[in-house]
């Protein structure tokens, strides 16, 4: 299942990315990586480690652009913090 959603988030990300307005080194400051480390992940030279992909889910749950987009194209399934399913 991580792999599945690690694979869309890359997909997405530059849209996700793009409709907030957030350039790849504003981005990479707030997940504490390199710029290049992003255009790593939106090259698809590099598949998506599950702790980026959580920290990524947890920066644009913050926004209610993104909060929307990562609704609207299934990137985030509550399974992930729910214990009772």
């Amino acid at each position: 299942m991580q792999e599945k959603y690690t694979e869309k988030m890359i997909t997405y990300l530059p849209v996700i990315r793009q409709s907030l307005k957030m350039t790849q080194k504003q981005l990479a400051t707030k997940l504490g990586v390199s710029r290049q480390t992003i255009v790593v992940f939106e090259n698809r030279k590099q598949t998506l480690p599950w702790s980026v992909y959580l920290a990524l889910v947890f920066l644009f749950q913050q926004y209610e652009i993104s909060k929307d987009l990562l609704d609207k194209l299934e990137l985030f399934s509550i399974e992930f913090v729910r214990d009772d399913l």
